[in-house]
């Protein structure tokens, strides 16, 4: 069912908006590998981007968040694997998830505020 939600005034999840939240939750967790991995345990930068985001997109247990979690602790793994040591090609890798970040941030934020809603008033 399209459309918004009348109780909420947000607009109705559909397949592109699962997909994002899954990307950048991976895209967070591969961050946060490297970050760990180049700075320690104690740096929680990405980690805390993550546990933003599921306090506003899936607030509440359920399949949603489950689904974001083990996006962001799988690509944690797997980006850890792939980056034994922090060196320029792991910098240089974080700093690459950061603007994949970014745009699909950007994708996310339409979702909620559509162009049309954007381009009336104020900056975009």
């Amino acid at each position: 069912m399209g459309g918004t939600s009348a109780a909420q005034g947000i607009p109705s999840r559909g397949p592109d908006y699962f997909r994002d939240a899954a990307d950048l939750a991976r895209v967070l967790g591969s961050a946060h590998a490297i970050r760990v991995r180049c700075n320690g345990n104690g740096d929680q930068y990405w980690r805390r981007y993550m546990s933003d985001m599921l306090a506003y997109e899936a607030p509440e247990q359920g399949d949603l968040r489950r689904s974001l979690v083990r996006e962001f602790n799988d690509s944690y793994k797997r980006v850890s694997d792939t980056y034994p040591v922090c060196d320029t090609a792991a910098v240089a890798a974080e700093s690459r998830y950061a603007e994949d970040g970014q745009a699909i941030s950007t994708r996310l934020a339409s979702h909620y505020f559509p162009k049309r809603e954007r381009s009336s008033g104020g900056p975009q």
